[in-house]
């Protein structure tokens, strides 16, 4: 039962807060980047192998 007592670990400090906050939100932002990279090559897959040999509509 111990993996479930929450109130077994001291809460963090001050200091510790403050030194997680200040390392700011890398991951994610690494995250999203990765994400809109991939998005924006998939849109110009779709533009270059759908859209573009179909040509010029009359």
């Amino acid at each position: 039962m111990e993996a479930y007592d929450t109130h077994s670990a001291a809460p963090p400090t001050d200091d510790e807060v403050e030194r997680v906050v200040a390392a700011g939100p890398q991951g994610a932002i690494a995250l999203a980047g990765v994400a809109a990279v991939i998005v924006t090559a998939i849109w110009f897959a779709f533009y270059f192998f759908a859209f573009l040999p179909r040509g010029i509509i009359h």
